[in-house]
This record gives structure tokens, sequence and C-alpha cells, in this order.
């Protein structure tokens, strides 16, 4: 292909080339023609399937990124008919090799190169290799390029297996990072994109296809499902075409891939709509009275799930877990905001959890029902003592967030003995495993403290929770040992471009829970210490989180339930590699810190991606007057898990979501607490909105910032509202509870009110 001087991103021992397929009833190609697209053929004509086909590609360079060529490749069929075919854009590398690092976001890290287990759900470590502080990283039966280099190494994915669809990898030895953009799809569905490694890893071969026809296909821990996709039957006339854009630029590390990555992943899907639908505070409402009918359990807390969820079946998974999915968590901000009922009751939840649910080691029990506690091992759970890490490093980070709260809300407050014993012994448990072990592990015996699974960044929560410890009881012992964790994390993790096993269910697959706890607590360090080196990393693992976010509004199948109700799917936020969907917020955080890392940075990535999450999130809860779900509609004030793009659960999986009351409730619950519906910089003039209302500055009155706010829904809105200088922005963290004196602009349904600052 010939290229310009001021498009030298495709290098001139790469080729270029069309291929196109055939297939008989089947996702398995029957015929193929490889059409060469090099030097001066940048079209060609070719018999193929039936039919006559014109074959071209374009390249010029990209009007707004100097290091990036914009590709246009077309399929035509002029003459006849081809009754089962696609089209595929590839790029063939000569230069490939083992250790370039490809990501491909939200279902590929390192392309998932790492020790694979085949297990049923829930999977967990059983071999003796796996047991012990250092098993090699293990994953589950999950697309991925192999680490035996005699066996066949590929990956075939549609674009709805990722938050943006595109191909993007590191090179180490070249010094150099590429990432190849396209669309969601077109007329024929979604694309496909596939990456296949020669037998000797020396060579690969980068394609987009139209329309995606996987041979063999992903469902639930099983990479070898007999696929469903067909080829598309293309008259005279009909054609394919796949846009591109290709970037190609020097890359001294993996993060150089991330922070570019972060800067371009919209540039073909381009800007987001944000459509308002609910307000954070209705949104409130409907689930504290939700959270009061359905998930209080008389034995003294709140449950993570439904009273007919955990009596049904013995579903003990419903009942409580401590951290993770939420338990121990939503008691923060139904303390912070909520009726007299419900601080009782998040009260007695937390006397609960340092009582009955702590163990005599002062390890918080994972799971407990029905009168007594269970492991955290899914396959043995009477003989085993294991509790997950992540857990830990919930529960300590938010009993002293919520330690923050109750002070802030009564300057007097002291914390029961109970409280404060319970707190105190997890710190010096987890401190004591790390002077140990030299890390945290995954899952540890709840008696004795030891590692019985090592590895992983389930921890990453624990540096943010010791470091709020250390600050709360004065104990540097805590604060520096929070420091040492998390440059361990940053030195280990973050450098390394994975973050793995956050989720208890997951082994150690790459996930995006992992990977935004770790940046909540990069970010408490800069916060309690002022020091501003942690905003190095936090910035890095930032970026590295933006790749778990869906960063256009997918379009679902119009006959989907999420098509119907017209669903934005920005900003959700997707699970893992192995739990193939998108979720509606991050797990079980607000993502505040995004604004804190952005008041500090200036970055306005972090800002954009916290307001597309946090805008987005009340529309996937289930209301009277907007039920959500297919098969039975939920009842107000349940949230599922599920924003499903890919086909992990079948075609007809695509746009729904499976009835249930999940985690993501207690993200919301977080949002209307942390986010700011309003924030304003009066001195510059800044407003930025995250609510579902309008605002528009108007004249100053007296010198100060006067708004015009409207709230165009259904539901009044109780916007709070945070406002400080520039300055303050730059130099002053906000630090925990931020909100809590925060005023509040009450905006009826469907009026405009005026503010002064």
């Amino acid at each position: 292909m010939n290229q310009t001087a001021s498009t030298p991103v495709i290098p001139a021992a790469w080729e270029i080339r069309a291929r196109l397929q055939s297939f008989a009833g089947s996702a398995e190609p029957v015929e193929c023609l490889e059409v060469p697209l090099a030097g001066d053929k940048q079209s060609a004509a070719a018999d193929f399937a039936g039919a006559r086909w014109a074959v071209s590609c374009t390249l010029r360079p990209a009007a707004d990124r100097p290091d990036a060529v914009d590709g246009m490749l077309t399929c035509r069929v002029t003459a006849g008919a081809a009754a089962a075919v696609n089209a595929a854009l590839e790029l063939v590398l000569p230069d490939w090799d083992a250790a370039h690092f490809l990501m491909l976001p939200a279902a590929a890290y390192n392309g998932n190169r790492f020790a694979a287990r085949f297990q049923k759900y829930p999977p967990i470590a059983t071999d003796v290799a796996d047991l012990g502080p250092a098993p090699a990283t293990m994953i589950t039966d999950v697309p991925r390029l192999e680490l035996d280099p005699h066996t066949p190494s590929g990956l075939h994915l549609s674009t709805g297996d990722e938050t943006t669809p595109c191909i993007t990898f590191f090179a180490p030895a070249g010094g150099y990072a590429c990432i190849l953009l396209t669309d969601q799809g077109g007329v024929y569905g979604n694309h496909g994109v596939r990456v296949c490694e020669d037998g000797d890893r020396r060579r690969a071969v980068l394609a987009i296809e139209a329309p995606c026809v996987r041979a063999r296909l992903y469902t639930m821990l099983n990479s070898n499902t007999a696929s469903w996709d067909r080829g598309a039957r293309l008259e005279t006339g009909a054609e394919i075409v796949i846009r591109f854009r290709l970037f190609r630029f020097p890359a001294a590390d993996v993060q150089a891939l991330y922070d570019r990555f972060a800067e371009v992943r919209q540039d073909l899907t381009g800007p987001v709509s944000l459509r308002h639908s609910l307000p954070f505070s209705a949104a409130w409402a409907i689930q504290e009275a939700k959270y009061n009918e359905h998930n209080w359990n008389p034995a003294g807390y709140y449950a993570v799930g439904v009273r007919k969820d955990w009596d049904a079946g013995d579903n003990k998974y419903q009942d409580w877990q401590v951290g993770w999915v939420g338990g121990g968590m939503a008691t923060l901000p139904l303390l912070f905001q909520g009726t007299t009922e419900s601080r009782a009751r998040a009260l007695r939840t937390l006397d609960w959890l340092f009582s009955v649910g702590t163990g005599p080691a002062g390890i918080p029990y994972g799971v407990f029902h029905a009168g007594r506690p269970f492991s955290d091992h899914f396959r043995q759970v009477d003989s085993t003592r294991w509790v997950m890490v992540r857990r830990l490093g919930d529960v300590l980070y938010f009993a002293c967030k919520q330690f923050d709260l109750l002070r802030k809300q009564d300057p007097g407050w002291v914390p029961p003995p109970v409280w404060e014993k319970g707190v105190r012994a997890l710190a010096d448990g987890l401190v004591g495993v790390f002077a140990k072990y030299g890390q945290l592990g995954q899952f540890l015996d709840w008696d004795t403290w030891e590692i019985v699974v090592g590895g992983s960044t389930a921890g990453a929560m624990v540096p943010g929770g010791l470091a709020l410890a250390g600050a709360w009881f004065r104990e540097p012992r805590y604060s520096d040992a929070a420091a040492r964790l998390a440059r361990h994390f940053s030195e280990r993790d973050v450098v390394a471009g994975v973050t793995t096993g956050g989720p208890g269910e997951i082994l150690q697959g790459p996930d995006s829970e992992s990977a935004f706890a770790l940046l909540e607590s990069l970010v408490v360090l800069y916060e309690t210490t002022g020091d501003r080196a942690w905003l190095t990393p936090a910035e890095a693992m930032a970026r590295q989180c933006l790749t778990w976010c869906a960063s256009y509004d997918y379009q679902f199948p119009a006959e989907s339930w999420f098509g119907r109700l017209g669903m934005c799917a920005a900003g959700s936020v997707w699970a893992n590699v192995q739990n193939k969907h998108s979720a509606p917020g991050i797990c079980t955080l607000s993502g505040d810190s995004l604004l804190k890392l952005w008041r500090a940075t200036g970055c306005n990535l972090y800002l954009e991606q916290l307001r597309q999450t946090a805008h987005n999130l009340p529309q996937y809860l289930s209301r009277a007057d907007r039920p959500v779900g297919e098969a039975a509609h939920m009842p107000p004030g349940f949230m599922c898990e599920r924003v499903n793009f890919s086909d992990w659960e079948g075609v007809g999986g695509i746009g729904g979501n499976l009835f249930g009351s999940c985690w993501c409730e207690v993200s919301m619950l977080l949002t209307a607490v942390e986010v700011p519906g309003i924030y304003v910089q009066p001195d510059v003039r800044r407003i930025e909105v995250f609510d579902h209302v309008d605002v528009v500055a108007l004249a100053p009155v007296a010198g100060r910032m006067r708004l015009r706010i409207t709230n165009p829904t259904a539901f009044e809105a109780r916007v709070k509202l945070l406002a400080e200088s520039s300055r303050q922005a730059r130099e002053c963290p906000l630090g925990q509870n931020a909100l809590w004196a925060a005023p509040v602009v009450v905006v009826p349904a469907g009026q405009t009110v005026e503010w002064v600052v």
C-alpha cells in the first residue's frame, strides 16, 4: 500500500490484504481467498463464492492524529450472488513475538497468556500446585493465547466482547505500540476481531472481519463452544465495508499503550449520549425503601440479597457476604442519609459484623447463613476455612470510612469497643500477613491468617484501608504498611499492566474490580500523605481502569429488552475476562476516586469517565413506572449486574439481563452520597454536572455565581452541590465523605430554580 512521508505508520514489511471466506451451513470456512493490497494494488477484482468482487482499500493520514492512518476496506459484489460469506481486513506482522503484550479491552490482557484450569462454575483452586503462597497465575478456560509454543494460538472474538472495538498491542523489543480501532459493526451485525499467531510465534495476523464468524466461541468457562455465527448473503450491488484507524507510535513500556488508548479510544465511535432519566435522589429513595422491605434480615443485618432468594433453596450467597458484593458497605450510604430506621439498622449491621460475623482470630467470615459461617471455598464449604483477601480489604476500608462519617455527624462520637477491636485486629492481621509473606495472597485461612492461595491483586483495597486506619488511630505502623503495600502493587501489577483475582469466582483472571480497588487505594495514599508522587501510579492505574469501561453506546438489537428501553451503555463497567458482561457501575464503588484524581491532575479523561458511569447508572434501576427485566419484571429498587454486549449467554442474552437483586445497587447508593450532582469552581466559572439536571450559568449576583438548574425528569431532584476554587481543587484533597455538609438544591419535577453559589 502506498504511503507518503506523512503516513509512516505502517512499516513496509507489514502486509495488508483482504480475506474473503465462504461457509456452508456452519461457521467453518469451506473456501477462502486472500487478496493482496500492497504497493500499487489498492484495488483488485476477484471471482469468489459464485460472485464477481471488487475489493479496494484506501489509506490516508488521520487529520487529527499524526501517529495514525485512516482506512476503509470495501468488498463489493459486482455480479452474481454470494450465499454465506464474510470479508476481513488483515494485517500480517512478520516481527511478532510471544513477548508482545496483547490487550483487547475487557477481553484479554497480555493475551490472557496464563495457565488455564478447566472447571465448572464456580471455579476454585483445587490442584496442589495452585495452593500455597506462590502459585502460577491461573485462569479458567477463557479465550486466550497459549503458553505452550507448540500449540496453535489465537483469539477470535466479536466486538461485543470488548468495551471498545479494537486490537492493541505493545512490542517490547521493537519499542512501539499499535492500536487498531474499528466500529461495532455494520449492516450484517457485529464485526469480528481476530489475532492468530504462527506456530513459532514469530508472525501474527491481526484481522477485523464483517460479519463476525467465529469457528468456535466462548460460553461460561468453555472457549470451545460450537458457533452459531453464520456468513452473510450478498446480492449484486451489496458490499461489506470495514472502517478502521491504525496507530503506531513509540512506546517504552506497556503503560504507554494504556496512556494512548485512553486518549484515542473514542476516535471512531465518537462522543456518547447522556440522557436524563432518574435523578440520584429519586434512585436513592426507591432503593432505600427496597432495602428495608427486602434486604433486612431479622438476625440483625442488611443482607446482600433479598429474603425470597436467601430462603429459597438455602441460597447462602444471597444472605450475608461481607465486602465484595456489599455486606458492611451498603451501611455507609444508609448512615449518610437514611431514615431513622435505616440508620438504626445500619448500626445494628456493624454491631453484628464485628461480633457474630467475625471469627476468633479477628477475620470477618466471608459468608454467613442460617446461624453459621461458610468458607469461600466453593467445593468444600464444610472442611475449609477460606476467606477472600478482597473481602478483608473492603471491610477495613469501609469501616474506616464509616468511622469518619459518624465523627462528622457527631464530633463526640467514638466507636463502640467491639468495633474498634475488630478494625484493629483486622489491620494488625493484614500487616502481619504482608510482613510474613511479602504479599497478601488471594485466600487466607480464617483461623490462622495463613495464605492458602497466594498471588493476584486481590488485596488491592488493603492499602487504602490501612492508610485510613493509620490516620484514624494515629498509628504510623498502619500508614507505613499501607505505603509499602501500595508500592508492592505498583511495582508488580501496575507496571505489568495486569491486575487479577478481585472476584472470588474467576480463579485469577484479569478483572476490573482489582483495578478500580487499586486506583482507590492509590488515591487514598495521595490524600492521606499529601505526597504527589502517588499520583503517578494512580494515573497509570486510572488509564488501565478505562479499558474496562464501555467507551461508546453499544447498539443493542432493536427487539432486545435494552434496545426497547433505549439503554445508553457507555460508562458501564466490564466485570472480568471470564464473566463476559458489562455491569451498570463499578463493583462496589462510586468511582469518586476519579473525581479526586481529576482535581489533583486536571486530566479530563477521569472526569468524563465518572460522568458517564455515574449519570448512566440510574437507568438500570427497575422502578414502578419503568420496570426492567425481560422474562419477569424486577420489583422497584432491583438492579441486575448484566449489561450484555457479548453473546456468552446465548444470542438471546444480548441486550437483556437476568432477574435479580445485585451488588450494583450498592454502587448506586454510594453514587448518591459520594458523587456531587453539580460541581462548580466559581472563580473560573467552571460547571460540571453528573446528576440528571441541566445547569446554565447566569450573570453573577454581588460577585457570586448564579446558576439556573432545570430538572427535565418526572421526579423531584435533590441535588448535592460541591463548590470550591480552582486552587482548592488542585491543592486540597477531598478526603472521605466530602459531601456530608454539601448544600442540597431541591428542583421539583419538570421545573427550574435559580441558585446562588
